[in-house]
């Protein structure tokens, strides 16, 4: 009670002597409810409280008085101080909305205090936003291109999205889409996300989906990434650490691995090589970015995590429901330690234990909005030659009844590859007659092409030679349409490989 009587003399003293002018706002105007949990003063527990403001007093004497930050109270209608220290006196009541939650956050977590402490590092910022400009420049190679899937990932990321919690950071908040079959997503210390095509291939709902969103951009908000930054800076000689920051990207070949081939199959284009995404996308940058983070960093941030998403009415559960996917992807690939943006599958159960009993949490209307990105990542896991991976993410469209005649292809393509017995063939030759289905009146050439290629395997050179006329005559449909350039081409190779692959079967 001495000591509260005590710091409001000194206040009030201060600004009576005309001192005010030497205390420093430093989280500007805010109003965070909340009620004493213990005696204060003359105030018993279960008094309201709101919290005005953060303000540091340049002139007391932290010898006398033990602190230099108070935070500035209105308790019954009077204004009135709270010494840093006590705020654990406080229970805050569930934020309204998510300026609340941030600001809640920074006070909960004193940070305002931090970077009163520590400042903002403007230096290194800047130093840090140039190198992740440089970066975001590379990744553009394996920018995931579909105007649909990255409005619908913007839109996740703007509900949880963070602003004028601090005027004093300048990092413009924006998330792209990358080509990766990894579950991944990255907060960049500039305020630039990455998110995986792997990953929305991995979840099964936009709640979990926000959830990862949610915990990455916790991170960022508690500056994470620059004291991590900071911390490797300071013990590195500071030219050696930014010449060798992004050194694994320098010389990066940034290939394109083409469906057999073939530009005009599935008409999916192009996709990313696996060896190109792993040049851009290692462990060194992502450590070098300060996004290799501690457990300690990760509890705090699933936290974190739980709660925005909760206020916006998702499911709290959905964050060990995500993370529980992940380390079944990498169990599937075999891999335990050194992943790329999570230390290893044991650190993964460890924050999955923390963050409560997973519940496989799955939603239609997500599955139906990433059901083209799973036929995207099944492409590129064939044509990297990862043909049980690309079988797998089929099999996750059609176990969804999602599946189009162009995931019947890839997966027949991807069957062939693996195996070749007289009931795997017959499957896929059932595979083929279901994606005939699903094309109906809309001719899909590479199925015709695919099942030429699996009757000659079954020694089966009638039906061969029969769908080859087929295939001919659809081929030469597609030429009389007009077609120019690229397509005209395609269509004459193509026409010019049925004719004497057709004349060879003659001659058999």
């Amino acid at each position: 009670m001495k000591r509260f009587v005590t710091l409001l003399f000194f206040i009030m003293f201060l600004v009576a002597a005309g001192y005010a002018a030497k205390t420093k706002d430093l989280s500007g105007p805010m109003a965070l409810k909340g009620e004493f949990i213990k005696p204060y003063g003359n105030y018993p527990a279960g008094t309201p409280v709101i919290v005005r403001r953060v303000v540091k007093l340049h002139n007391s004497d932290p010898g006398q008085y033990g602190y230099d930050t108070y935070y500035a109270i209105e308790v019954n209608s009077t204004q009135t101080a709270l010494p840093a220290e006590e705020l654990k006196l406080i229970k805050f009541y569930a934020p309204g909305n998510s300026e609340e939650l941030w600001q809640q956050i920074y006070v909960k977590q004193h940070l305002y205090e931090y970077f009163s402490e520590n400042g903002y590092r403007k230096e290194l910022r800047n130093q840090v936003d140039e190198e992740c400009m440089d970066y975001l420049d590379k990744v553009k190679s394996i920018a995931y291109n579909d105007d649909y899937i990255n409005s619908y990932v913007q839109s996740v990321f703007a509900k949880l999205s963070v602003s004028n919690i601090d005027p004093n950071r300048s990092e413009r908040l924006n998330v792209q889409v990358i080509q990766s079959p990894e579950p991944e997503a990255y907060m960049l210390p500039n305020g630039s996300m990455l998110v995986s095509t792997g990953l929305l291939c991995t979840l099964d709902s936009e709640d979990e989906l926000a959830a990862i969103i949610a915990n990455e951009m916790a991170h960022f908000v508690r500056d994470d990434q620059i004291n991590n930054i900071y911390i490797a800076e300071r013990n590195a000689k500071r030219a050696a650490f930014w010449g060798s920051v992004l050194a694994a990207t320098a010389d990066a070949a940034f290939d394109v691995a083409y469906w057999d081939d073939n530009k005009k199959a599935l008409g999916i284009g192009v996709v990313a090589s696996i060896g190109s995404i792993a040049t851009l996308i290692n462990a060194n940058v992502v450590d070098r970015l300060g996004m290799q983070y501690k457990l300690k960093q990760e509890f705090s941030a699933d936290e974190i995590a739980k709660s925005l998403i909760s206020l916006k009415g998702m499911n709290p559960d959905a964050l060990s429901s995500a993370l529980s996917k992940i380390v079944d992807y990498y169990e599937r690939q075999s891999k335990s330690n050194n992943l790329t943006r999570y230390s290893s599958t044991d650190d993964l159960k460890k924050r999955i234990e923390k963050a409560g009993e997973v519940h496989n949490i799955e939603a239609r209307p997500y599955q139906k909005t990433v059901s083209d990105v799973i036929t995207f990542n099944a492409q590129m896991e064939f044509a990297n030659q990862r043909y049980a991976a690309a079988a797998r993410l089929i099999q996750k469209n059609i176990k969804t009844n999602l599946a189009s005649d162009n995931d019947y292809v890839i997966l027949v393509k991807a069957k062939m590859a693996l195996y070749n017995t007289e009931e795997s063939n017959n499957d896929c030759l059932s595979l083929l007659q279901k994606a005939k289905e699903l094309a109906g009146t809309s001719p899909n050439l590479d199925i015709n092409k695919q099942e030429i290629l699996l009757l000659l395997r079954m020694n089966k050179q009638m039906q061969a030679a029969g769908a080859l006329q087929d295939y001919l005559t659809l081929l030469t449909k597609y030429n009389e349409q007009g077609v120019k350039g690229d397509e005209q081409d395609w269509a004459t190779k193509e026409i010019g490989w049925a004719q004497q692959l057709l004349t060879k079967i003659s001659k058999i």
